[in-house]
């Protein structure tokens, strides 16, 4: 089992990486969304019975669908079309890491 602070900090730092490379002008980097995607779904793992998530995910969090759709405008097709759809499932990635538990 991830600690908070470790889960929290890696999603710092891979939404860091992917973030960066966009606004960059480097392109879609599959290697730093796919580590930002892994990330995401651990998370939501760890903090599915959590009552609370630390601010600086949640700081994360509020970022990721509108700062990568942002991004995204900067880019011609194809690119820019991977980049949306990435968004979009990033945007259901951060769904599950805040959804409530029913139980």
């Amino acid at each position: 089992m991830t600690t908070v602070a470790g889960i929290t900090d890696r999603l710092a730092e891979s939404w860091d990486d992917f973030i960066v490379a966009l606004r960059s002008n480097e392109g879609f980097q599959k290697a730093y969304y796919e580590k930002l995607v892994e990330v995401l779904r651990e998370a939501a793992r760890e903090w599915s019975n959590a009552d609370a998530i630390p601010r600086l995910a949640a700081n994360v969090l509020v970022d990721i669908v509108p700062v990568t759709q942002s991004a995204a405008d900067a880019y011609k097709e194809p690119v820019r079309q991977q980049i949306y759809d990435a968004g979009h499932e990033l945007y259901d990635l951060v769904i599950d890491c805040v959804a409530v538990n029913p139980d």
